[in-house]
C-alpha cells in the first residue's frame, strides 16, 4: 500500500483515478494501487533502479508527479528497495486476495532438501546456500530452484530476496556456530576466537593471506585448512573484504604452530603460488599487445633478472607463456633503437589525423595525400598513408568497396555465357530450346511479387513457374527444379545477377543444359519471352488482389489458360500445347519443310534489324547516308 502525505486529492482527481484499472482504493489523502500493477511496476524498475525510473514508468501509465504528489515516488521507490517484489494486497480486477494464492503448507519445501524447518516457519538449508554460493551470479536463485523442482513463484520472492541479499552481503544475519564447528577450530593456530556467535582470524592469517587473494576465498582458506563450507556466506564475505584492504604487519612467527601443520600449509602455498604465477602470465599474454615500446622493455629486462633454475621457469619456458618470440625479446634487449620506427609512426600518423578531423568531414587516402603539404608542410606517399590508417584502426569508410560488389563483378567476368541463342526462338524442335526470366507484378496498393517461368521458344508453352515475394536465388533454383536431365538443350537467359550464381550454373550443368545468355542491356535477345510477361500484364488485372495468395491463384489460372485455351496468331491459331502435340507429329520430311519456312522468316528478320540498326547509326552520327545507301545495293 502507498499512501501520498503530501498530496490530497481533489474530487475531480478522486474521480479519475477511481475508474482506473491499477488502482485499487482512492480517497482524498490516500492511493493505494493493485497488487498486480505493483509487480508489473516493480518487473520493470528492476531492470534499471532507479528513482527517475520509476517515475518514467508511472507516467507510462498515466500517473504523472503532479498528479501524485512528489513523495509518492518515492516512498515507492525505498519500499522497493526495501522489501523487493511486492506481496499481498487485494486485485481489483480479478477480486482475489494474493496472500491465498497458491495456500499451501510447508511440507513440500521441506521435502525438496533445499528448506528445513525453523521457528518461523522454514528456510534454506546451509547445504542449499553454500551450493548457491558458488554458482551464483552465473546461475540465478531461480534457476537453482527450478533444478530441484521447485517453482520460484511458490517459494515466494521474498525469500529469493532475502536470499539475494544474504550472498550480496547486504544486511547479513547473523549465523550460529554448532559445537562440532567449534570444536574443530578453536585450537587452529590462525583462528584468534571461535565461538558459537563469532568466528574470528588472527593477524597472522591475514599477513600469510593477503599474498593470495586473487583467488577465491574458499580456496584461500584451503591453504590454511580451513574449510569454507563450514563457514557461512557472511563470515567468508567479511573474511575477503578484509584481505582486499589489509597492510602486512611485523608479527613474529607463531613457535606453537605444529611442524606437520606448517609443511602442510607451506606445501599448500607453493601449490597456491604456482596458480597464482599461471593466471600472472596469462594476464601478461592478454595486456601484452596493448603494451607501448617502453613497457615491452620494462618486461624483457624483468623477464632477464628472474631466477631460471628451473625448467618450467627458463627464457623459453615464460616466452611461451606470454605469448612472445624469442626474436622479438633478444631484439628488445639488445637494440636500444627498439620501438623508434612506431614512435615515428605515431607522430605521422597525426599529420595524418589532423587532416581527417579538418572541419569534421571525412576524407580517403586521396584527399589526405592531397592536402598533407598543405596543412601540415610533410608529404607522405598514399601506401603510407593507407598503412597508418590501418595500424591505428583509422580506415575511412567513404567510398569503401563493398565486398558483395567484387563478388558480382567476379561473377560478371567469370560465370557470363556468350549468346549462342542468336533469336533463332523457332528454328529447332519443341523443348529444345528454353526461355527464362523474371518480371515483377505490381499488386494491392504498391505491393510486388516476382514472378520466373521457363517458356519453350519453340512451341511458346510455358514449363514451369514460380511466383515468391524475394527476388532472390531461391526464385531462380525453384523455377528449374521441375528440369529432368536432358542432352542437346539450350537454356536462354538475360543477363541477371541470378543467372550468373555458380549455384544456378553448377544445376544446369549437372541436367546436361547448356547455358546461353542475351548480350547486355539487349531485351530483343530474350523478346519471345519478354513478350509473354506482356500479354499477361496486359490480359490480368492484379490490382483485385490483396495478398500474394491471390497474386499466385491469378498466375496459375492464366498459365493454364494460356497453354490450354488461349490460341496464337503466329502458331496456326493453336494454343501453345496443340502446337507442341502438331509438331509432334510431322514426319521428318514435313518437318524439313516446316524449318526451311521459319529458316526463311528468320533470315528476312535479321535482314531488317540490320537495316533498323544502320538507319539508327546513321543517326547517331556514326555512319553516313551515302554508306547505307551503298550497303543496301
Amino acid at each position: 500500500m502507498y499512501m501520498s502525505n503530501n498530496k490530497r486529492f481533489s474530487k475531480e482527481e478522486i474521480d479519475a483515478l477511481s475508474k482506473s484499472p491499477y488502482v485499487k482504493n482512492i480517497r482524498e489523502d490516500r492511493l493505494t494501487f493493485t497488487y498486480e500493477f505493483r509487480c508489473i511496476v516493480y518487473d520493470r524498475w528492476i531492470v534499471n533502479p532507479g528513482l527517475s525510473e520509476l517515475r518514467k514508468i508511472l507516467e507510462s501509465f498515466g500517473f504523472s508527479r503532479s498528479l501524485l504528489g512528489s513523495t509518492f515516488s518515492k516512498k515507492m521507490h525505498y519500499r522497493f528497495i526495501g522489501n523487493g517484489r511486492p506481496s499481498g494486497g487485494k486485485n481489483k480486477i480479478f477480486k482475489v486476495n494474493a496472500q491465498n494464492i497458491d495456500k499451501y503448507d510447508d511440507s513440500f519445501l521441506i521435502d525438496s532438501d533445499v528448506f528445513i524447518k525453523s521457528r518461523r516457519g522454514v528456510r534454506f538449508t546451509s547445504e542449499f546456500i553454500d551450493q548457491v554460493y558458488k554458482e551464483y551470479p552465473e546461475i540465478s536463485i531461480e534457476s537453482q530452484l527450478e533444478s530441484y523442482g521447485l517453482d520460484p513463484k511458490r517459494v515466494g520472492y521474498q525469500r529469493i530476496y532475502k536470499l539475494k541479499n544474504l550472498l550480496e552481503d547486504i544486511n547479513p544475519h547473523n549465523e550460529k556456530f554448532d559445537s562440532d564447528i567449534i570444536n574443530k577450530y578453536i585450537l587452529h593456530p590462525y583462528v584468534k576466537r571461535c565461538t558459537s556467535k563469532q568466528f574470528v582470524l588472527n593477524n597472522s592469517f591475514y599477513n600469510e593471506a593477503y599474498k593470495f587473494k586473487e583467488l577465491p576465498i574458499d580456496e584461500v582458506l584451503g591453504i590454511f585448512e580451513i574449510n569454507g563450507s563450514d563457514l557461512p556466506i557472511s563470515v567468508r564475505n567479511r573474511i575477503q573484504n578484509e584481505l582486499n584492504k589489509w597492510n602486512i604487519e611485523s608479527l613474529s612467527v607463531l613457535d606453537e604452530i605444529d611442524s606437520d601443520f606448517k609443511l602442510r600449509v607451506q606445501y599448500n602455498k607453493m601449490r597456491a603460488l604456482e596458480k597464482l604465477s599461471l593466471m600472472y602470465f596469462n594476464r601478461l599474454r592478454n595486456n601484452l599487445p596493448h603494451y607501448t615500446f617502453e613497457q615491452k622493455k620494462v618486461l624483457c629486462k624483468w623477464i632477464k633478472e628472474l631466477p631460471h633454475d628451473r625448467y618450467d621457469y627458463s627464457v623459453q619456458s615464460i616466452l611461451k607463456k606470454i605469448g612472445l618470440s624469442r626474436s622479438s625479446y633478444y631484439s628488445i634487449l639488445s637494440n636500444d633503437n627498439y620501438g623508434m620506427k612506431d614512435k615515428q609512426d605515431e607522430i605521422d600518423f597525426q599529420h595524418i589525423k589532423t587532416v581527417m578531423d579538418y572541419k569534421g568531414f571525412k576524407k580517403g587516402s586521396r584527399t589526405i595525400y592531397m592536402m598533407l603539404p598543405g596543412m601540415c608542410g610533410v608529404h607522405f606517399g598514399r601506401a603510407k598513408i593507407l598503412r597508418l590508417m590501418k595500424k591505428y584502426g583509422c580506415v575511412c569508410t567513404v567510398r569503401k568497396e563493398r565486398p558483395e560488389l567484387k563478388t558480382n563483378r567476379e561473377n560478371l567476368k567469370n560465370n557470363r555465357k556468350p549468346n549462342l541463342l542468336k533469336r533463332r526462338f523457332r528454328l529447332a524442335r519443341p523443348n529444345e530450346i528454353l526461355l527464362t526470366d523474371v518480371s515483377y507484378l505490381k499488386y494491392s496498393t504498391n505491393k510486388t511479387e516476382y514472378f520466373s517461368c521457363i517458356k519453350d521458344a519453340v512451341t511458346g508453352r510455358i514449363v514451369n513457374h514460380v511466383t515468391s515475394s524475394a527476388n532472390d536465388l531461391s526464385l531462380a533454383t525453384d523455377t528449374i527444379a521441375c528440369l529432368d536431365s536432358t542432352e542437346n538443350t539450350l537454356f536462354h537467359s538475360d543477363q541477371g545477377i541470378l543467372y550468373f550464381s555458380d549455384v544456378f550454373q553448377n544445376k544446369l550443368k549437372e541436367l546436361g543444359y547448356e547455358q546461353s545468355m542475351s548480350r547486355r542491356g539487349n531485351c530483343w535477345d530474350n523478346s519471345s519471352q519478354e513478350s509473354y510477361f506482356g500479354h499477361m500484364k496486359d490480359e490480368c488485372d492484379f490490382s483485385k488482389c490483396s495478398t500474394p495468395e491471390d497474386v499466385r491463384k491469378t498466375v496459375d489460372e492464366y498459365v493454364y489458360y494460356y497453354n490450354y485455351e488461349r490460341p496464337q496468331w503466329s502458331r496456326n491459331k493453336m494454343t501453345p500445347v496443340d502446337y507442341e502435340k502438331y509438331l509432334y507429329s510431322m514426319s521428318d520430311g514435313e518437318y524439313s519443310e516446316y524449318m526451311e519456312i521459319e529458316q526463311e522468316k528468320y533470315d528476312k528478320m535479321m535482314e531488317k534489324a540490320g537495316i533498323k540498326a544502320l538507319k539508327r547509326a546513321v543517326e547517331l552520327g556514326a555512319f553516313t547516308q551515302e554508306k547505307l545507301e551503298l550497303w543496301l545495293k
